[in-house]
């Protein structure tokens, strides 16, 4: 069995610098930093990190199986349709500021000296323009699927129609 080193490669990369790094990096972080942010910003620090790592191990993992999985299969129209709904969780991440679920409504607030400063970014309708793209490219992908899967039974049974006329007129 063959091994695809590209696919290997870069998954490994991805998880160096999206997974390991942010884990270990936490504990150069100093504390002082973490508060800062966490009371003046409204970030926390580690979730986000956290959630870094997490990206990163999805990303390495899809990387990995579509190195590995044949583009006009059944297994790589499912992995395509994985992979952009993946792409359409990290628009989200990043619309949200860290927080994919809040589907690009960012909060951000503090406080400092007993006052409260609270900042809402609404970026919702990005998100739902994102989703119908993302909707419109899994539509295309499985209609050239489709097409593809034709195109392969017209090649077929005309090889087979021209090797049966062969065998006709050598007889």
């Amino acid at each position: 069995m063959k091994i695809n080193k590209k696919p290997v490669a870069k998954a490994i990369l991805i998880l160096v610098f999206l997974t390991v790094l942010p884990v270990f990096g936490q504990r150069l972080i100093p504390q002082e930093f973490y508060t800062a942010f966490s009371m003046q910003g409204g970030f926390d620090i580690a979730d986000l990190l956290n959630r870094i790592a997490l990206i990163g191990v999805t990303l390495s993992i899809l990387v990995l199986l579509r190195g590995h999985v044949g583009k006009i299969s059944p297994k790589g129209l499912a992995l395509s349709a994985v992979w952009k709904i993946f792409w359409l969780i990290m628009v989200f991440f990043l619309l949200g500021l860290g927080h994919p679920e809040t589907l690009g409504l960012a909060v951000l607030g503090g406080k400092a000296d007993g006052r409260e400063n609270t900042v809402i970014f609404d970026f919702r309708l990005f998100a739902v323009l994102a989703t119908l793209i993302v909707v419109l490219m899994i539509v295309r992908s499985v209609v050239q699927f489709q097409e593809s899967g034709r195109e392969a039974a017209n090649q077929e049974s005309k090889s087979s129609s021209d090797a049966s006329r062969e065998q006709s007129s050598s007889v």
